[in-house]
């Protein structure tokens, strides 16, 4: 007779359950993100009128929550600055901080552009040799939407000051005040 040896089973691992189960029934969809309620069309110019709701529509939504308050400001502040001076310098065009700006920071930058532009074509052009580099940035936040800067910025061998105040705008930053020395 020959005998045969039985080999031990492997040795089993056991489950690692990485997330609690959910309770949901197997016909429940996933919650989703909700969107808003129906649009309404409103004129230009025309009286405002209350509207009731339409058959089979649910009732407009009340105010919506606030807008999540935006991180830390201090990339955007230094981007936004470098790109202002960029501005005046005749590299960059103003729109580039358009839409990190209030429209009345942006017409004055393109106003000061504008002026500088004029002021160095009487001079003889002399070619700008190395960008805007950000040298100290000291931010104080003001409050929850609030938070003031002061940026200093080494300009091909000329060291500038910016003052900038940023405040929370449909749940990012927004320069409000850009003060260029």
């Amino acid at each position: 007779m020959t005998s045969t040896a039985i080999s031990p089973a492997p040795a089993v691992r056991p489950l690692r359950v990485t997330a609690p189960p959910t309770r949901r029934r197997p016909a429940e969809p996933p919650a989703g993100p909700r969107r808003p309620g129906p649009v309404r069309r409103v004129r230009v110019g025309a009286p405002a009128v209350a509207a009731a709701p339409l058959p089979g529509r649910l009732a407009e939504p009340g105010p919506s929550a606030p807008a999540p308050e935006p991180g830390d400001p201090t990339a955007l502040c230094c981007s936004v600055v470098r790109a202002a001076v960029e501005v005046l310098r005749d590299e960059r065009p103003a729109t580039h901080v358009a839409r990190w700006v209030a429209p009345a920071v942006l017409d004055h930058l393109v106003e000061r552009a504008r002026l500088v532009r004029a002021a160095r074509s009487a001079r003889p052009s002399q070619r700008r040799g190395t960008p805007v580099t950000v040298r100290r940035v000291r931010m104080l936040r003001l409050g929850a939407g609030t938070a003031e800067a002061s940026v200093v910025l080494d300009d091909d061998g000329r060291v500038r000051a910016a003052a900038v105040r940023l405040e929370a705008h449909r749940g990012q930053w927004r320069v409000v005040v850009l003060e260029l020395g």
